[in-house]
């Protein structure tokens, strides 16, 4: 064969593979262009991380907002029809319109200006029933991270000294500016139901959480 028959069959050949693509969509190489959707159909989705870089950009669930906690130098979102029973220059508490589940954002340099300080110096308070009110306290904490940080996850199983319910709060502690500790908490009675609400409402919250805005950039 001559070079100029196999210059032919190679132009052929390219002509064949533009022709499939434009049709089909189909890459050269076996999986999908990167930031691309493989034959025109919508792009693969993989598994989000656990605990994925919070940013405003992210989209929430139907049903949820965003708020604002200026004093607190964050922001947050939350469902809809949840209700503000706290708020203070350190601490903004909610709660689910059932009043099954509670929430809370704290920002504070009591304990100590790390996650670790922060952790062991709540749980020094939660373990005083009668400043808590919390009994059989069941502690275990877990390395993560939160805000592109370190983070500590404390993980509470306990009751109120005058309720028999065995309750369970999660807890997330990072570090912020100043000194200050961030603590994000949601609490609510044990229940397989209300516990597995519980870890959606914290993972979406965690992924939405923004702190030190005031003093972002500086």
């Amino acid at each position: 064969m001559s070079a100029g028959e196999i210059a032919a069959l190679v132009s052929a050949a390219t002509a064949v593979v533009g022709l499939l693509l434009a049709v089909f969509g189909v890459p050269l190489l076996g999986g999908s262009s990167p930031g691309r959707p493989v034959g025109g159909g919508a792009a693969a989705v993989s598994d989000a991380p656990a605990t994925p870089r919070a940013s405003p950009s992210l989209p929430l669930p139907s049903g949820w907002r965003p708020v604002a906690a200026p004093r607190l130098r964050a922001s947050f979102a939350l469902p809809d029809d949840w209700t503000q029973d706290r708020d203070s220059a350190i601490q903004s508490n909610w709660s689910s319109p059932d009043e099954e589940h509670v929430m809370s954002l704290k920002r504070d340099s009591s304990y100590g200006p790390t996650p670790k300080d922060a952790v062991a110096g709540q749980l020094e308070w939660y373990r005083d029933t009668s400043e808590s009110s919390m009994a059989d306290l069941k502690a275990a904490t877990h390395p993560t991270r939160q805000n592109g940080k370190e983070a500590l996850l404390l993980e509470i199983d306990y009751h109120y000294a005058d309720r028999p319910e065995v309750r369970k709060r999660l807890e997330v502690f990072v570090a912020g500016k100043a000194g200050q500790v961030y603590q994000l908490l949601f609490d609510t009675v044990a229940t397989p139901e209300r516990l597995a609400a519980q870890k959606r409402l914290l993972a979406t919250a965690r992924a939405r959480l923004l702190i030190d805005t005031s003093v972002q950039g500086r």
